[in-house]
């Protein structure tokens, strides 16, 4: 198995050392995303991810957008005025990684699981079902261009909630409620903010990796979070449409 994966930058699945926006292996930085994704693989199939390093491979979110202009014409949406901006940008996302998914199974001769993340950011003004209609882009689009086994991973309303969930010090208590937090940055309860209080400072993406090594994450515990529990879940359906 490998496994692709495409984040917004170093605080989530990481970044590559080598500035391309294209990398594997130990050319990868680390970030507590892929340490999280790692700690939940090892515990629904038996083995670590991050001990083979040559199975994982990582493209930007620019890399995406580079990529998904060279598509041929098939794989190219229909544009429509009905579909929000927002919601195409996911969906469009999604395509150019399923692509580059199916690619990197040819050439490796593996199956691959691939992974994409976005923060929903979602603010108190935005309708109730913003999540949802980003998720179902993701989900589309990986349908698009017909790869089976990719996973959308969309925290609500950013990552730090999860970490959050872990951190605070009623640990894994009344989760589910963080996903209420304002996504606009310029708030006082952003999740950014909240985390570093409940750590008493700012860790780095080093810090975060390196907590997550010393405190595994409880899986099963954070799943009260509406938006952790769709990740467990597609990741596991994903790991077990494997066939080898």
């Amino acid at each position: 198995m490998i496994l692709v994966l495409s984040g917004e930058g170093p605080t989530d699945f990481g970044a590559c050392s080598n500035a391309l926006g294209r990398c594997s292996g130990e050319d990868i930085t680390l970030g507590p995303l892929t340490v999280l994704v790692d700690q939940m693989i090892t515990m629904l199939k038996g083995h670590s991810v991050l001990d083979n390093r040559e199975s994982l491979y990582y493209r930007s979110e620019a890399f995406l957008r580079e990529k998904a202009k060279t598509l041929p014409g098939r794989l190219q949406p229909a544009r429509s005025k009905k579909k929000e901006a927002e919601t195409g940008y996911f969906f469009g996302n999604a395509i150019a990684l399923g692509v580059i998914a199916k690619e990197l199974e040819t050439q490796s001769g593996q199956q691959a699981i691939a992974i994409l993340h976005r923060d929903c950011d979602s603010t108190r003004s935005a309708h109730a079902g913003a999540w949802e209609n980003k998720r179902k882009s993701m989900v589309d689009g990986f349908k698009f261009s017909q790869f089976s086994r990719g996973v959308p991973c969309l925290p609500k309303p950013t990552s730090e909630v999860w970490w959050l969930c872990a951190a605070k010090p009623q640990h894994y208590q009344s989760c589910a409620q963080l996903e209420e937090l304002p996504g606009n940055v310029e708030s006082a309860n952003h999740p950014k903010k909240k985390l570093d209080d409940a750590f008493g400072e700012h860790k780095s993406a080093d810090g975060l990796c390196d907590w997550l090594a010393e405190s595994p994450f409880d899986i099963n515990r954070a799943a009260a979070m509406p938006s952790f529990k769709s990740f467990k879940d597609d990741l596991k359906l994903a790991l077990d449409d494997l066939t080898t």
